[in-house]
């Protein structure tokens, strides 16, 4: 048989692209790609061949000596005679190669930015041709940015959707960009930077004392010769105080230079004799950081090779570009990827802060770094798996899809088939202790692996997406979400749940949890409380399983319950702080009435869960990690308990012989997959009929002009479908608000982008108008999404001691719309003779009692 040809293209940032940070990637893709094809011959496109030959001496290097054409112009045919069509030299040996080859890989990095748009583009082409010629075409640990220059976003519609793999190397944004231009669901995955591996298997037994700086002096990354003066002034007194050896670490070595930029910065600070370091190969710099017991740097791959290796860092951020990357690092490694932004007033004492906490808490967070480390190689060794199934599924010279996987999740049982067979009874012991201590478990329903497949389609394609059954996105996500009837429905959870409470099951309410970081004006503190203070259903009569997405623990703010305080009902409290959770929205128990002296963690890893009454005591403190936490509860009933809910119930197991409820089929697909086609025609809502969007109150109506508050959740948000082209003015009408703090601190964000607002008062109507280019219109291809952030809530009850309305309010909407550039102005809706509206003062009046 003979041996696999690949063809992998790299493109180059720079014509003499010495980076060490790509070049570690390459030598990881290199051994990765020999791993699962010993024998393969791989052909490599560069522009450096005898740098590209220094770290894979085995590959076949095509060097360019010209600019690239793009190759969707050059005709496929080598024996073409057409001048306008005959390849360059470079072109032609580019096409040879595609002809022979079995599969076409991009290399991975940060390319799909506007910084490096002839760069993405380049490697398109490439793609494109491999997929005409009906090879499989992969894009390797990518991360991918919003995106303005228009050509590269137009080659980008046209070239996702064929792709057979696309691999991120981050969760936090790249998912949502490559998604919004048509890379199918079953051929994207996220995994982790290979140049990980590299660094963690070069890991040092111990760590370091000394003290690792680099710095990247660059128009994308937005440090010029003045930052790095002001940078110099807070470093200096910071490693002053530390007095410990500096190193340098640089990683790009040409154009630009790390070396001059580190010296640049580190001279003149008192104490430091700088020497630069003799470093000319990946694995030279990774030892050198390596020593380091924190790392300073404006570089990503500085900060991926020091945190490979459980080695700290503070990332210097001064540009979107570095925004994105670090805040993915962050994702993945946590409090110890500690992120300074350079842009602001008061850099030097958030540096100064930084440098303080990071290096005192670097060898406790050693080892979970390494964890997250070891963690990282192992999936994205998984994903190259992937490869492997492609080349094994795919003929010769045919283009097929990837396999699909989230999409073939059970509705019925866990992912796991050797479960099948297994009895998930629960004991007479556990039976007793669910009767008196009113709880059970924690037990286990799925794999971490699992889990994670879960959190993915959880994260980037439920939680993003409206629900048509309630307006609080993150509730009954299991009528809509055939992912999240997959965890409700595990056979695991049910059995148990049978064993309790007999064989007919209805599942009528769902919540997920999503945990964010703490912030000083939201802790994210759900207080003690009993869930049936909340719930219309007559009996109150209810089984809950808490299962973790992710890992539960005692810093991310998991489940603390109270044993047996199920066996009396504590007095609900008057009120509670919107200030410690926007998302509780419920009634919280009198703290007089509550003894935590018995209190217990449920500490639980991903695929864990226990069961609990309606009555248990249980609360969560706040998130005091970087990380969501992410959990499901499934709630539970019989059919002798109608529930007088607005959305239906679905039979979970057995029959309902009573007919007290109604029921809908479970989900067959995810709500992403017809949320486009939902969206209503034309860019002009008047709150009217469904909000397409998420995070408003329930709709109200006062004479004939319908509006919506803000407030249900900390962002709200509605899309529109994709608008015609050019320069739009955005209109918002608000009849209604508590404060004009709700106003002036107001952030409107359109595709991801904060947009400045001009506002006037029009009759009894605030009008808000902003000017948005076409450039962010078209930075999403499926859809425009206008996000309201920011805005100060107020409860009318706390204006008002007299009302008895505990919603957090924002403003209230009456129209949002997006009207083309030199479209006449359209006054606010009049009202009407019949029906007048109040000005705001009288509103105020009325809404507060």
């Amino acid at each position: 048989m003979a041996s696999h040809r690949i063809l992998v293209d790299s493109g180059n940032y720079f014509s003499n692209n010495d980076n060490l940070g790509d070049r570690a990637i390459y030598q990881v893709i290199f051994q990765r790609l020999r791993y699962l094809w010993p024998d393969c011959q791989i052909h490599w496109i560069t522009r450096n061949a005898a740098l590209l030959k220094k770290d894979c001496p085995e590959v076949m290097a095509l060097e360019l000596t010209e600019e690239r054409a793009p190759l969707s112009l050059i005709s496929l045919d080598a024996n073409s005679q057409n001048p306008e069509t005959q390849a360059s030299s470079d072109t032609a040996r580019i096409v040879s190669a595609l002809m022979d080859c079995d599969m076409v890989i991009a290399t991975g990095g940060g390319y799909f930015s506007d910084d490096f748009s002839n760069q993405a583009e380049a490697i398109l082409h490439t793609l494109e041709a491999g997929i005409q010629l009906g090879k499989p075409a992969i894009i390797l640990s990518c991360g991918f940015e919003p995106l303005s220059v228009r050509s590269l976003s137009q080659k980008m519609v046209s070239v996702f959707p064929l792709l057979s793999l696309v691999v991120c190397r981050e969760s936090q944004q790249s998912p949502m960009v490559a998604r919004s231009y048509g890379v199918p669901e079953q051929r994207f995955i996220v995994a982790a930077d290979e140049a990980i591996e590299l660094a963690f298997d070069l890991r040092p037994s111990m760590l370091g004392e000394s003290l690792g700086i680099n710095v990247r002096q660059a128009d994308y990354a937005g440090v010029d010769a003045s930052t790095l003066l002001r940078l110099r002034e807070g470093l200096g007194l910071a490693i002053a105080r530390l007095g410990v050896p500096v190193t340098g670490v640089p990683i790009s070595l040409s154009g630009p230079s790390d070396p001059d930029a580190i010296a640049s910065l580190l001279q003149g600070i008192a104490g430091i004799q700088y020497v630069p370091s003799l470093v000319s190969t990946p694995q030279d710099v990774v030892r050198e950081i390596g020593a380091c017991r924190m790392v300073i740097t404006g570089s990503y791959h500085a900060a991926v090779f020091a945190l490979s290796q459980g080695v700290s860092v503070i990332a210097l951020v001064a540009s979107p570009h570095y925004r994105s990357k670090m805040r993915g690092l962050q994702a993945q490694f946590g409090a110890a990827c500690r992120i300074v932004f350079l842009d602001r007033e008061d850099t030097a004492a958030h540096l100064a802060t930084a440098i303080q906490d990071v290096w005192g808490a670097a060898v406790s967070e050693r080892p979970r770094l390494l964890e997250a480390a070891r963690q990282q190689v192992s999936v994205g060794r998984a994903a190259y798996a992937r490869l492997a199934e492609l080349m094994e599924r795919v003929p010769a010279n045919q283009h097929d899809s990837a396999t699909p996987q989230l999409t073939d999740i059970s509705t019925q049982a866990p992912m796991n088939k050797d479960t099948a067979e297994v009895s998930f009874s629960l004991s007479p012991e556990e039976i007793e202790q669910f009767r008196t201590q009113g709880y059970v478990g924690p037990f286990t329903a799925f794999t971490p692996h699992e889990m994670e497949q879960f959190r993915k389609t959880v994260s980037e394609r439920v939680l993003p997406t409206p629900t048509p059954y309630c307006p609080f996105g993150l509730r009954v996500r299991h009528l809509d979400s055939k992912a999240v009837y997959a965890m409700c429905s595990a056979r695991a959870i049910v059995e148990r749940m049978a064993s309790l409470y007999g064989p007919d099951l209805v599942l009528w309410n769902s919540n997920l949890f999503n945990k964010p970081p703490a912030r000083p004006e939201q802790q994210e503190e759900y207080p003690w409380h009993q869930d049936h203070y909340n719930w219309n259903m007559e009996p109150i009569l209810n089984i809950s399983a808490w299962l973790a997405i992710t890992p539960a623990t005692l810093e991310n703010g998991c489940v603390e319950i109270i044993p047996g305080s199920h066996r009396q009902i504590i007095p609900p409290a008057v009120d509670t702080d919107p200030a410690k959770s926007l998302r509780f929205g419920g009634i919280a128990s009198d703290p007089d009435y509550v003894d935590e002296t018995s209190k217990l963690a449920m500490v639980l890893e991903p695929g864990q869960f226990f069961l609990f009454n309606e009555r248990l005591l249980h609360h969560s403190n706040p998130n005091r990690t970087t990380e969501h936490r992410l959990g499901l509860a499934v709630r539970v009933t019989v059919p002798i308990a109608k529930v007088s809910e607005p959305f239906p119930c679905v039979m979970l197991r057995g029959e309902d012989r009573m007919g007290f409820n109604r029921y809908l089929q479970a989900p067959l697909d995810e709500p992403d997959s017809h949320w486009l086609d939902s969206l209503p025609p034309g860019q002009d809502y008047l709150f009217d009929r469904p909000i397409p969007g998420r995070g408003w109150h329930v709709r109200e109506a006062q004479g004939q002009r319908h509006f919506a508050w803000t407030g249900l959740e900390p962002e709200a948000w509605i899309d529109f479908r994709p608008t015609a082209g050019g320069d739009h003015r955005l209109r918002l009408e608000v009849i209604h608000m508590l404060t004009m703090a709700a106003v002036s601190e107001l952030l409107l964000m359109v595709n991801g982008q904060a947009i400045p607002l001009r506002h006037e008062q029009v009759g009894d109507t605030l009008v808000l108008e902003a000017h948005v280019p076409d450039a962010i219109l078209r930075s999403r291809t499926d859809r425009v999404r206008v996000a309201l952030l920011g805005s100060s809530l107020v409860r009318p009850c706390d204006l008002n001691p007299e009302s008895t309305d505990k919603r957090s309010l924002g403003l209230g909407i009456h129209r949002i719309a997006l009207v083309p550039i030199g479209t006449p102005k359209v006054a606010p809706e009049a009202p009407s003779a019949t029906n007048p509206v109040p000005p705001p003062a009288a509103w105020y009046r009325r809404l507060l009692g």
